[in-house]
């Protein structure tokens, strides 16, 4: 089994633009055109068998529009939609209520796009509501290459919010921090973060990947692509490349998944 942690789709009739201008921004090549088939078809043809798609709520204004979009994926059974919420929106904890309430199962939250710093305490009733409710918040970790300095989800400041919320479900994508590998490491290891390994097999050397896996724990790493800035196929060659044993790529590649969603009898370990 192979679950995709970190998928991006958008909807068919933004898809092309948002993917273009993405694409531009940071200099990356997309593998999809960025649709739900299109996203669909990548994943069958390399053996993922589901996979959690990621929006993100980049103004309160598009809060509501980007949810419902959220929600209208579940009728995918391979998918597992996560919706988004903007701290700014007046009606932030009402949609956390309400994508709980429609079967969604986290929260992406993209500190660049959504211009906070994700230990901004305006975003801590927002954080507490997830947690209440057992919902995943995924986050983006360390740099993004679209945007200039200062980061707004540097290591030091993510474990701020770890540690207001140990016992939140709390995934930094691309191994803790984007570009801040050895950052990552010696703020994240000891509070109760997962990481995902989104972009690495395009952006870390491996000895850098081991090491920051090695250092968090292959139980508390999650298969992830960043499609359509990677494919599972390449992501899945590079993982298989760093030398951990079949039981803990098995780990990686889907059972910690499948903890951290509750769906195992190791859920338990949470």
């Amino acid at each position: 089994m192979l679950i995709d942690f970190h998928v991006h789709v958008f909807p068919d009739k933004l898809a092309a633009g948002a993917v273009a201008s993405l694409a531009a921004r940071a200099h990356f090549e997309p593998f999809t055109d960025g649709t739900l088939a299109d996203t669909q078809r990548r994943m069958r043809a390399e053996g993922v068998d589901r996979y959690v798609l990621l929006n993100i709520a980049v103004t309160p204004k598009s809060e509501r529009h980007v949810n419902d979009f959220a929600i209208a994926l579940r009728s995918d059974p391979c998918a597992i939609p996560f919706g988004s919420v903007h701290i700014d929106s007046p009606n932030a904890l009402a949609e956390v209520r309400r994508l709980n309430e429609a079967g969604i199962r986290g929260v992406k939250f993209h500190n660049e796009y959504q211009d906070f710093y994700v230990d901004d305490e305006r975003a801590f009733p927002v954080y507490e509501a997830c947690a209440k409710q057992g919902m995943i918040m995924l986050f983006h970790g360390g740099a993004d290459r679209g945007f200039k300095p200062p980061v707004k989800t540097p290591p030091f400041r993510m474990r701020r919010v770890a540690t207001a919320f140990p016992q939140a479900r709390i995934v930094v994508a691309h191994l803790g921090g984007q570009d801040m590998a050895e950052d990552a490491i010696q703020e994240l290891t000891d509070t109760c973060v997962w990481i995902d390994t989104g972009f690495a097999s395009r952006s870390v050397p491996p000895e850098t990947a081991y090491r920051v896996i090695r250092a968090f724990g292959t139980r508390r790493t999650l298969f992830g692509t960043d499609c359509p800035w990677d494919t599972p196929a390449a992501t899945l060659r590079y993982i298989e490349g760093l030398g951990f044993s079949k039981e803990e790529l098995q780990d990686i590649c889907y059972r910690n998944a499948l903890c951290l969603l509750g769906e195992s009898e190791d859920a338990k370990r949470l």
